[in-house]
């Protein structure tokens, strides 16, 4: 990503018609809006201690405004260009994610996965998960002709698919959120404010719902006591991960060996731990306590999200529970440093102090930081920081509606509600992930009577 910015910076310095880049930099409101956003990052150096730490967030924060300058200082002017971007983008999603595919259900043995969501080999499974699922609205973007709508079929089915077997909960949000985004733009184009009200109504029952099974008590008998002993003797036989040590989930390991026996109601002592099979002994060793866990599909990583709820003794391993550390340690942090925030530079620091001062469960490998784009935002800079951030995505959802540009508008609802649960600005990849595709609909995309 870094090698292809400064490819195309290079390409607008060997071109040289600055001034026209200047002009077309100067007249789209997004880039300014980014541009200010940018500077916030450099002010809040001001009240930083750890300047290091903040001249790399800056270093990395720049291609929010490089990939910007690269798209928008000469802007495609045909719709064949525009489309020529789509078909490279898809191309490489349907290519990595085949191979994704074959690398985890063909050579397992050869990668040594730990669990599907690894199957992701050359990027963040999160990030991943959600450029798959913009795939799909993009195919359909591309989408021509009733000749055209039967060749990308296959592609959407194969997208989805590949969406439901690696597991990836934000992929199943963004396509959720893709299908509200589509009704929605609808809805607020032709000004339909009843059925707007019943879609948010809907959305929200859906949503309780959820929330609901999630927080139901798990359907498990319990086998009375654990038999420690026997289990550690047919344990031994079985595994060459110690019985006394830790998962690949860094649980204690017989507890999750307890859980799992439970979990297929089987007893937990040496006999129930000789009925498992190999398969079982390994989901085991990578610290699945839920026979349904080993499930392909979403239902297995439900019930993986289940069990941390009503397990919350350890968060360790757990992504939900060490969410939830994160975002009660954020507001924290937030409430003590609520005018400008701890700066650019201190927001790990501050973390890990928050986190030693609460005696956090988390193992200082699992101390993420906010994992909320808006948490992250707020604790840095402030309430003026997080208003800025809210205007730039508000004005640009208005902008894509008055343009008439659904695509537009789908993506940024979906950055909007992949935000509340990830820090997508935080990494090179999220940053060049947002940043291209928001200037790229920053500007009224070509039609067909250009080319």
């Amino acid at each position: 990503m870094s090698m292809s910015i400064l490819i195309g910076l290079l390409n607008l310095i060997i071109e040289g018609d600055f001034k026209a880049y200047y002009n077309n930099l100067k007249n789209n409101k997004f880039f300014i809006l980014l541009l200010l956003f940018f500077l916030f990052h450099a002010i809040a150096l001001f009240w930083s201690d750890n300047l290091d730490y903040g001249f790399n967030d800056l270093r990395r924060k720049l291609s929010l405004i490089a990939v910007p300058i690269i798209v928008l200082s000469k802007p495609i002017s045909l719709s064949k260009s525009y489309r020529m971007i789509l078909f490279c983008f898809i191309s490489t999603l349907v290519i990595t994610s085949i191979i994704n595919a074959v690398s985890y259900f063909y050579f397992p043995n050869h990668f040594s996965f730990n669990e599907i969501r690894e199957m992701s080999r050359f990027n963040s499974h999160i990030r991943y998960g959600i450029m798959i699922a913009f795939g799909i609205p993009i195919l359909l973007e591309m989408n021509t002709s009733k000749k055209g709508f039967y060749l990308i079929i296959p592609l959407i089915v194969w997208l989805l698919f590949y969406t439901y077997i690696s597991q990836v909960l934000t992929g199943l949000i963004s396509i959720i959120t893709i299908l509200f985004a589509y009704v929605l733009f609808r809805l607020i184009a032709e000004r339909k404010i009843k059925s707007l009200w019943f879609l948010i109504l809907t959305c929200s029952v859906g949503i309780g719902f959820l929330i609901s099974s999630l927080f139901s008590e798990p359907d498990h008998n319990s086998s009375g006591k654990a038999d420690f002993i026997g289990m550690k003797s047919e344990w031994d036989k079985k595994s060459n991960m110690s019985f006394e040590g830790l998962d690949n989930k860094d649980q204690n390991l017989k507890y999750t060996l307890s859980r799992f026996l439970e979990s297929k109601g089987l007893k937990k002592n040496g006999g129930g731990v000789q009925s498992l099979n190999n398969k079982e002994i390994k989901a085991i060793e990578n610290g699945m306590a839920n026979v349904a866990e080993m499930k392909i599909g979403f239902w297995g990583r439900v019930e993986g999200l289940k069990y941390q709820i009503h397990h919350t003794n350890d968060p360790n391993g757990h992504s939900l529970l060490q969410r939830i550390e994160a975002w009660k340690s954020g507001l924290e942090i937030f409430r003590d440093h609520p005018i400008v925030g701890v700066g650019t530079g201190d927001v790990d620091d501050a973390f890990t102090k928050k986190y030693n001062e609460n005696n956090s469960k988390l193992l200082p490998v699992n101390q993420i930081r906010a994992h909320n784009t808006y948490l992250t935002t707020l604790l840095t800079f402030g309430v003026l920081g997080l208003i800025l951030f809210l205007a730039i995505l508000f004005l640009y959802v208005k902008a894509q509606l008055q343009y008439g540009q659904i695509l537009g508008f789908v993506f940024m609802v979906l950055m909007m509600v992949t935000f509340l649960f990830e820090d997508t600005l935080e990494t090179q990849t999220g940053i060049t992930l947002f940043s291209f595709f928001a200037a790229l609909y920053s500007i009224q995309i070509p039609s067909k009577k250009n080319d």
